[in-house]
């Protein structure tokens, strides 16, 4: 709990690394060379780093998850070959857990897989058969090959389980996965937030230097939505989402157990990492991340605290604390716009804005492609509810998304990429699949609330269950259950829910 030992050294060098990692990435899209270098000099990192202690390997691992996006901030290409970062990182760890696993293996004539000892391995087991279903089926069903791989290459992400047990196999090693998140979700704040600046403000890098580079990465997009206001959304903002909902559970247990005057430094800093989270979820103008806050506060929040029996007094307290962080946020983004030096460019009103955007569901073209979607897609899942059309499937349906009408004038696009999120996995593995994804996160949530060996953190373990029904949430219009930053998550959740329920001792 404390924040001396939290915000360590360590905690500091994260904090340094994703900043140059920043600054190499946007360097390299200005000079290719540099791009190339970089890939190399991390990939070799993380394996050096990975062999002497595999947990400082997944954390570098980790540290690209949550910043990168699309997972493209670095990448080799070559002979029509991209191979990015992320897949980079995939393999090296997969690569190193396999080698110390048979290495132990053959030294003591014995396999030991952390993973197996878990309380979820038989859940997750289940899950994997679904997946291996879901690639036999799509070759049944003729699907194209391309299509099967490229659909099924977001659930090789899954297999990360095994070295992620492994590598956080002690509790006193979890400190440094709540480090790294973090300093990721801070970094990914303040980098919005300047962005939101540069471009509210008209800076000449902005539009000629940091939007091609923000889009040719694949970290997100920026978009002019009124006068001097533009969106700036980054897939990977869903951690910031979460981080929003962890830090409320933080103010939460302070104000309740009366202990916010001892820890006030980490109070503070939690108060102003609030506001941070909060402003740039709202920066992100992402209707999915609006109802994901929406599904953390009215059900999630609400049932928390009605469940732990909150005294009224207390709750009252925390949810004008919560609203005061809000007023701030929503102030501090219109400061941000409207800062007047150098001159912002202006014709922004906030209020009528994100009115316009929270009522605005079918005439904008993203948003009435998803509902044009949704009636074909359901009719493909009716043809095959059980057990799904496997990887690959597709579906075809009339969208006036500017892009598609670009190469074909007619609107017909076909894809095996959705944006609902649920019914595509429903589609891929069928309706058992579908119940086997559901049962785990059924499972963290019957967890979170049983007594824990250590009662300070429990806590955490149910704002890790609210953070996964808020991924939950957005996952019904966004892909991010079947995408590695929502797969991602739940091994998060899913290591640290496990790990602390064995726990004995405090944590380091």
């Amino acid at each position: 709990m404390s924040m001396q030992n939290f915000f360590d050294k360590r905690f500091r060098l994260i904090f340094l690394f994703i900043i140059l990692a920043e600054i190499i990435s946007f360097a390299g899209y200005l000079f290719p060379a540099i791009n190339v270098s970089a890939f190399f000099v991390i990939s070799l990192l993380t394996l050096i780093l990975s062999l002497y202690r595999l947990e400082y390997g997944l954390a570098i691992l980790l540290i690209e998850l949550f910043i990168g996006s699309k997972g493209y901030l670095f990448y080799f290409a070559s002979n029509g070959l991209t191979i990015s970062l992320r897949i980079a990182l995939w393999l090296i760890i997969i690569s190193v857990w396999l080698g110390q696993t048979i290495n132990s293996w053959i030294k003591n004539k014995k396999l030991e897989i952390n993973f197996c000892h878990s309380s979820y391995f038989s859940y997750f087991v289940i899950l994997f058969l679904f997946i291996f279903w879901g690639i036999i089926n799509g070759w049944l069903n003729h699907n194209e090959p391309s299509n099967l791989f490229f659909d099924f290459n977001s659930w090789l992400y899954f297999a990360l389980i095994f070295p992620f047990f492994s590598g956080f196999n002690k509790p006193e090693r979890l400190k440094l996965l709540g480090q790294v998140f973090v300093a990721a979700t801070v970094w990914l704040s303040i980098k919005t937030l300047f962005l939101v600046f540069t471009f509210s403000h008209n800076f000449i890098i902005a539009l000629f230097g940091l939007y091609p580079w923000i889009r040719d990465s694949g970290v997100g997009e920026i978009t002019q939505v009124q006068g001097g206001f533009w969106r700036v959304f980054f897939q990977s903002h869903i951690f910031v989402l979460l981080g929003f909902f962890l830090s409320s559970m933080i103010m939460a247990k302070l104000i309740v157990e009366k202990i916010w005057r001892k820890y006030l430094k980490f109070y503070i800093f939690n108060f102003i990492f609030l506001i941070l989270f909060l402003t740039t979820i709202l920066a992100s103008f992402s209707r999915s991340f609006w109802l994901g806050l929406a599904a953390g506060v009215l059900i999630a929040w609400l049932i928390w605290l009605a469940l732990e029996k909150i005294k009224f007094k207390d709750f009252v307290l925390i949810n004008s604390y919560w609203l005061g962080v809000a007023l701030i946020s929503f102030a501090l983004l219109i400061a941000i716009v409207k800062f007047p030096y150098p001159a912002p460019l202006g014709g922004f009103a906030p209020v009528d804005l994100l009115s316009t955007r929270a009522s605005q569901l079918a005439d904008e073209a993203g948003v009435a492609s998803r509902w044009a979607l949704l009636p074909n897609l359901w009719s493909k899942i009716k043809a095959a509810p059980l057990l799904g059309q496997g990887f690959g499937a597709t579906v075809t349906y009339k969208t006036n998304d500017p892009r598609v009408l670009q190469t074909n004038p007619s609107g017909d696009f076909t894809t095996y990429a959705f944006e609902w999120g649920w019914l595509d996995i429903w589609l891929k593995l069928g309706l058992f699949g579908l119940l086997a994804y559901l049962t785990i996160i059924a499972k963290i949530f019957w967890q979170a609330w049983q007594p824990t060996p250590l009662a300070h953190t429990r806590w955490l373990i149910q704002g890790l269950a609210i953070g996964l029904a808020v991924v939950a949430a957005v996952s019904v219009f966004s892909p991010y259950t079947n995408h590695p930053l929502g797969i991602g998550y739940l091994i998060i959740a899913s290591v640290l829910i496990d790990r602390f329920y064995i726990a004995k001792t405090p944590l380091a």
